[in-house]
């Protein structure tokens, strides 16, 4: 996403399960809105790596880490749903199933963390096909898309 004399801010991500999330029909709606082009992965990353350049960290690139698209759209403004809780993001509306997808990150940080502390190559960390819940069939749900 971008680079630095000091470190380089990089998103690693499922083909499949990003292409799948590119096709929803609320996501791509919302990307489009936002002034991508959501039907090629390749052109979606390439504004998102743009925007990241120019402004820092776009508040739409939650919808590619996974953040709900309430929470998202809430953010930036764009939906009627009022701010419910602080986490690891802002919550807006029910914030059940932001705390639910929260949960799922804090576990992967952490078995990520105790990997690394262990002395385990960061590659194959990434490498990992059981990559806990990123391969579960739910990850990217209808009901996370809602807005």
């Amino acid at each position: 996403m971008k680079r630095t004399k000091k470190n380089a801010i990089v998103l690693f991500f499922n083909q499949n399960q990003l292409d799948e999330l590119l096709r929803n029909e609320s996501v791509n709606k919302f990307l489009s809105e936002c002034g991508y082009e959501p039907d090629s992965i390749e052109h979606a990353l390439s504004m998102l790596r743009r925007r990241y350049a120019a402004v820092g960290c776009p508040p739409e690139i939650g919808v590619f880490l996974g953040i709900p698209l309430k929470d998202v759209k809430g953010f930036m403004g764009l939906n009627s749903l009022r701010h419910t809780k602080y986490g690891m993001w802002r919550t807006y509306g029910d914030p059940v199933l932001s705390e639910k997808r929260m949960n799922e990150y804090r576990c992967a940080r952490n078995m990520i963390r105790r990997r690394l502390i262990s002395g385990e190559d960061p590659v194959e960390i990434i490498r990992w096909k059981e990559f806990g819940f990123l391969n579960k069939p739910n990850f990217i749900r209808d009901d996370y898309l809602r807005t």
